[in-house]
């Protein structure tokens, strides 16, 4: 980190930006997004940052303890690739995010790559920031994957 650069205090940023705005920003994040190929090849983006999102990914399932035909609320799933993944796996995906744009694009990716065999359609459901519209206890689990950074 150079001199002129400086950490953001967390504390601050929450204190600053309510939950409309910070939802504004990752919809903000997306909607910037020119070349959508990148975001498509999740997590087979570059062969620096593929390992570490698989080992990511391989440490939320066991910490997930899925069985199958679960419900899993992927929570800031973004263009949805592990949402993708956990329904190819045979899990009732309910793909959850802040952001229309990213969820759109999660539903090309769907259409780009179908999942394979007769696997439980997903579900994509916007998020305010507030409530997840959803019936209680009407999910198995909630995995979030590199979500919060944005």
């Amino acid at each position: 980190m150079s001199q002129n650069e400086k950490f953001i205090d967390v504390r601050e940023l929450i204190n600053e930006l309510g939950v409309e705005e910070l939802c504004q920003t990752a919809e903000q994040y997306f909607e910037r997004i020119e070349n959508w190929d990148y975001q498509m090849s999740l997590p087979f983006t570059s062969i620096d940052e593929t390992p570490e999102m698989l080992i990511h990914f391989s440490q939320l399932l066991q910490g997930l303890r899925p069985l199958p035909g679960m419900t899993v609320l992927d929570f800031g799933a973004g263009v949805c690739w592990s949402s993708r993944f956990l329904t190819q796996l045979g899990y009732q995906v309910i793909a959850l995010d802040v952001s229309r744009t990213a969820l759109k694009y999660g539903q090309e990716l769907y259409n780009r790559q179908p999942v394979f065999g007769n696997q439980p359609q997903p579900r994509f459901l916007y998020f305010d920031g507030h409530r997840i519209d959803l019936p209680d206890e009407s999910v198995d689990r909630i995995s979030c994957l590199n979500s919060f950074h944005h």
